[in-house]
């Protein structure tokens, strides 16, 4: 066989391999792999950037990571979620840095699982600012004349109603909008477990200075919990 035509071989033989791999590890559990991913995703790349950016620690949480088409997705409309020590995760992804996204979120859920008490117990209260931040949302809302009537702004906790009105009514483009400078990012606007998790993906994969600016408590809350551990 000649030289270019082994390395081919030898090179196809990768690829094949890879698309074949279903299990990979992943810090103290796996990844697995049920449905196929598209060929653009290095999973492996995905996997070993999530463990270096997330500590350990923040980590102990996820036992396991899902990989493919649930129907709690199409169920729900989401593309990933955490349930009993696992993220579920789409295999329908446009990029490396899309599915890292997802992950890190559904991590941060995790994290709520573990220091819940110390999250939304303990001072700094991430509540009030969250509600401080709704309430600012709701006037900034009825400046642009959107109608916010028949919502409680003050409520923190999700509410599917609250979430069909800001994605279906407000709309994602002005929410996006009216979000900057005042949420993590648009989706931090849901609850205060979105706020939370929006807060910790900005943390580890956005703009951390941004972050310290916009949610001063909620950055110090994350710093605490890398501290304490």
């Amino acid at each position: 066989m000649e030289k270019n035509n082994l390395i081919n071989f030898v090179l196809e033989s990768v690829q094949k391999n890879k698309k074949s791999q279903k299990e990979y590890s992943f810090g103290l559990g796996y990844a697995f792999v049920k449905d196929p991913l598209p060929d653009n995703i290095d999973l492996n790349y995905v996997l070993e950037t999530i463990e270096e950016v997330i500590p350990l620690e923040m980590r102990h949480g996820v036992e396991s990571i899902m990989i493919g088409d649930f129907e709690e997705f199409q169920e729900r409309n989401i593309n990933a979620f955490f349930k009993d020590g696992a993220v579920y995760v789409t295999n329908s992804q446009t990029d490396n840095s899309d599915m890292i996204d997802d992950i890190v979120h559904e991590i941060a859920h995790s994290v709520e699982n573990l220091y819940g008490y110390e999250i939304y117990a303990l001072e700094p209260n991430i509540t009030e600012e969250f509600r401080n931040k709704r309430l600012k949302l709701e006037q900034l809302l009825q400046q642009q004349k959107v109608d916010t009537q028949g919502f409680d702004f003050s409520d923190v906790e999700y509410n599917l109603e609250f979430d069909d009105y800001l994605y279906q009514t407000v709309g994602y483009p002005l929410l996006q909008t009216l979000s900057l400078g005042l949420l993590p990012d648009a989706y931090g606007a849901t609850s205060i477990r979105e706020y939370f998790a929006s807060g910790f993906e900005a943390y580890f994969l956005g703009n951390r200075e941004y972050l310290r600016k916009v949610s001063p408590t909620l950055y110090k809350k994350i710093k605490e919990l890398l501290n304490n551990d």
